[in-house]
């Protein structure tokens, strides 16, 4: 064999052995730069995971904490008055008498604070506008829902003010037929 081609193999085998070597070692740099932005990403994620069960906790108790605010209290208020309205024809009509605007009133009265006690008593708070946002579409559908058989003999009792109007009217028919 000739020496010259052993020594052009010889060189062309080096050369390959030293590409492949420079070759290992850029494969091996990368390999751990990207074992580390693996370990950056789990170490981000177990973060991201623990700031999502905090925002998570915050939000539980921030949407047990707001009350209903000053437009929805006024679009209660609103649906109160507007059902007292309805129950105090209601019943009106069922007592079967002749009703001045005056007499309506106090019966309306009267079942706008027993639908306000109703409301109150179902949404378990103190004050109607201590009612939780959260829990303000509940609030609006039970008031919807509310009927003249719901209420009971005992919150249909004329309240003082009601017995004064009809005190009064009495009189003023007494005094109209002399």
């Amino acid at each position: 064999m000739d020496n010259r081609v052993v020594d052009n193999q010889t060189v062309a085998l080096i050369h390959t052995l030293k590409t492949q070597g420079q070759q290992s070692e850029a494969l091996a740099d990368l390999l751990i730069e990207v074992n580390g932005i693996k370990n950056q990403m789990e170490t981000t994620a177990t973060e991201v995971k623990s700031h999502v069960q905090e925002s998570r906790a915050i939000l539980e108790k921030v949407t047990e904490q707001v009350t209903i605010n000053y437009d929805e209290q006024k679009d209660m208020t609103s649906l109160i008055g507007s059902k007292a309205g309805v129950l105090a024809r209601e019943h009106l009509s069922r007592m079967g008498k002749n009703y001045s605007t005056n007499l309506f009133k106090a019966w309306k009265g009267l079942f706008n604070s027993r639908l306000h006690s109703k409301v109150k008593r179902r949404m378990n708070v103190v004050r109607y506008t201590s009612i939780k946002r959260a829990d303000y579409d509940e609030a609006m559908e039970y008031l919807r829902t509310i009927a003249y058989i719901t209420f009971s003999s005992a919150d249909l009792e004329p309240t003082p003010g009601i017995l004064k109007v009809l005190e009064l009217e009495n009189q003023n028919k007494a005094e109209g037929s002399k």
